[in-house]
């Protein structure tokens, strides 16, 4: 009776094991792969900021930020240009006829950067889009590197600059983001059973791509995940 007790109780343990197991398997790549797109969703919205802010730089200056701090004391320092049409326009005439008469005229005024910057792209920017824009999400504030190039003939010359963001700094400090500090007992032990070293994975890490933007060896200023 004894050793029959004993059986079922080492078979139970081992059904409970290969449950785990079997639990791991289907788990595991799938919060891998969670991670990833959060991870890669947080990286696309700054760089999207990032470009609108180097089109306005580049209208202001001629050539694209070589450094993502000059860039961020432009977007949140730096003034742009702008030319407004200053006065009223009656209804009974035209705007030619209302700079004849004096009553509108154009002044040049200087308008923040960021003004112009989040016109650019209203669908996807607001002011709260460049909070911390030069820092690759979730790592301890490394900031992205701008490299810049040029493409030039004898009749112009473009500026160039493109972004990359490797996978690893995608997915840097993966264990916070799966068990943050201030996790309950009960799930650092849930998540120490089913995703420890989750981030060490290099089976599923060869499964997503590094994300980059903007180029230098043509004139294009697109993301790779378009």
């Amino acid at each position: 009776m004894t050793f029959r007790k004993l059986f079922n109780g080492l078979l139970v343990i081992l059904v409970i094991v290969m449950a785990v197991f079997a639990s791991r398997a289907i788990l595991r790549p799938e919060r891998f792969k969670s991670v990833y797109e959060f991870r890669k969703t947080a990286n696309v919205n700054n760089l999207l900021a990032i470009r609108s802010a180097q089109a306005v730089y580049k209208n202001v200056y001629k050539k694209y930020a070589d450094n993502i701090d000059t860039l961020s004391d432009f977007v949140h320092n730096g003034y742009v240009e702008v030319e407004k049409t200053i006065g009223t326009i009656p209804d009974s005439i035209s705007q030619e006829e209302a700079f004849k008469l004096g009553l509108i005229h154009k002044e040049t005024v200087k308008v923040p950067a960021m003004e112009k910057i989040l016109e650019l792209d209203k669908k996807n920017l607001t002011e709260e889009s460049f909070n911390n824009f030069e820092y690759i999400p979730c790592s301890d504030k490394k900031k992205y590197e701008i490299k810049t190039g040029k493409i030039e003939n004898k009749n112009y010359e473009v500026p160039l600059y493109r972004i990359d963001v490797p996978i690893d700094d995608i997915l840097v400090n993966m264990d916070r983001t799966i068990t943050p500090e201030n996790s309950s007992v009960f799930k650092k032990l849930w998540n120490k059973i089913f995703y420890n070293n989750l981030s060490e994975e290099t089976q599923y890490k060869k499964q997503y791509s590094d994300i980059y933007l903007g180029s230098l060896t043509e004139a294009s200023t697109s993301g790779s995940w378009e």
